[in-house]
């Protein structure tokens, strides 16, 4: 779940692209990212958002790798929810690359990483 001491950074259409924790590195701000991960402290708000802005929601469209059981899985985020994220091994929309979905909490495991 998403704490409540995360502020929700929205775009100009409403979508969350990500949070900015006021807590946890005080002073300083973290932003963080669609994943629920902590990236570097700043010191003001508008740099909380810039970091935001640049990180943006396109990394969501990259392939990751889930460790399971000590071998790394080739997948790709299907689904974001605030309570968990469904990933796919179907690496692309093609209809015949059906691949299974994986379910793992939110905010991400250490164990998705980018592939």
């Amino acid at each position: 779940m998403i704490p409540d001491a995360w502020i929700p950074h929205r775009r100009e259409g409403g979508e969350v692209i990500g949070w900015v924790d006021m807590t946890i590195a005080d002073p300083q701000l973290v932003p963080i990212d669609r994943l629920g991960r902590a990236r570097d402290p700043v010191d003001t708000w508008h740099e909380a958002e810039e970091a935001l802005e640049e990180i943006g929601l396109r990394f969501l469209m990259d392939r990751f790798a889930l460790e399971e059981g000590g071998r790394d899985t080739l997948v790709r985020i299907a689904h974001l929810y605030e309570d968990r994220i469904v990933l796919s091994t179907a690496l692309t929309d093609a209809v015949e690359d059906v691949g299974r979905q994986i379910v793992v909490p939110f905010p991400a495991p250490t164990t998705l990483r980018p592939a």
